[in-house]
């Protein structure tokens, strides 16, 4: 089966291997600027929890300078789940929509093993390649990682175990949709919609609690957290703990101008005070971890459902 999936797919595979080299020569152009000015602007000597005058104005420059290259590889995230819906969506609907099954059911082999060998190779393939997508992406991130952290979503996304985990996730759930629809097309739209979904899901409802946040309280305007932290709320609240809005603070810090009186000082004065929700940087390997568990039983439970659903369709 190893040799014939890579007869039928190996101009697929041989795409995503150009892909992932594209992306590792990308990576090695815009890498050299990047360190270039990390070292020379001596960042080194403002990451946390040094406080040496200066660094605010370093590390906001180093941000700026940078923070577009920042924002466009989070696109990464993009490649796996696309290299598993377009290996996984066509695999049986193509088989369908020409009529080839009939062919590869008749060598002697069992519609179960049959599928099963083909998830098994193709999902090898999807996860090496994320693999080498999230390694490459680890190396390039490394200054941005060192001042920012990376538990907040842009490096988050695209680093670590749930590179590969999202890949073999979008390749179940494609090979799931194309058996069910028998369509390539309407199977890639499905698996799309899915797969966006429960990206949706894990990033803005379930991450941000895999493990109870942190919290952060100071009176007045600022609070101190670690800059590495991934901040998940950033709001200012009244003695009694009601959230006070962007335009009642802006109210409140005019008024203090106008009577002359300290903006930080009359904040606590009336007793408000400033709360971060946040989840610590030393937590990225564990939120990984869980992330990927949460992935791998997905997509065991869309090959177990693929399986069911080969045995009862008929041919």
């Amino acid at each position: 089966m190893a040799w014939v999936t890579w007869r039928q797919h190996r101009l697929q595979l041989l795409g995503v291997s150009l892909m992932v080299f594209l992306v590792a020569v990308a990576a090695a152009i815009t890498a050299q600027p990047i360190r270039s000015a990390y070292h020379g602007q001596a960042l080194a000597a403002c990451l946390p929890p040094a406080a040496q005058p200066g660094c605010d104005l370093i590390l906001s420059h180093f941000s700026s300078e940078f923070g577009s290259r920042v924002q466009a590889a989070r696109f990464l995230v993009i490649l796996p789940a696309l290299v598993g819906v377009l290996i996984g969506a066509p695999l049986l609907a193509r088989e369908f929509e020409q009529g080839t099954f009939r062919l590869a059911w008749a060598q002697g082999i069992s519609r179960r093993r049959w599928l099963l060998a083909k998830t098994l190779w193709l999902g090898l393939a999807v996860v090496l390649a994320s693999v080498a997508l999230a390694l490459i992406a680890m190396w390039w991130r490394q200054p941005f990682d060192r001042v920012a952290g990376r538990m907040s979503p842009s490096g988050f996304d695209i680093e670590g175990l749930v590179v590969p985990a999202y890949g073999l996730f979008a390749l179940t759930v494609g090979i799931f949709a194309g058996l069910l629809l028998r369509r390539s097309l309407a199977a890639l739209a499905l698996a799309g919609g899915i797969f966006v979904a429960t990206r949706g899901c894990l990033e803005l409802l379930l991450r941000p609690h895999y493990l109870p946040p942190l919290h952060r309280t100071a009176s007045g305007l600022v609070a101190a957290t670690r800059a590495r932290d991934w901040i998940i709320d950033n709001t200012v609240v009244d003695a009694v703990g009601r959230r006070i809005t962007s335009a009642r603070e802006g109210e409140a810090v005019l008024h203090a101008q106008r009577a002359g009186i300290q903006a930080q000082q009359y904040l606590a004065s009336v007793g408000w005070r400033r709360v971060i929700t946040f989840q610590p940087a030393d937590r990225f390997w564990t939120f990984q971890g869980i992330e990927a568990g949460i992935l791998l039983v997905l997509a065991a439970l869309a090959v177990l459902g693929s399986v069911a659903l080969l045995r009862r369709r008929p041919a």
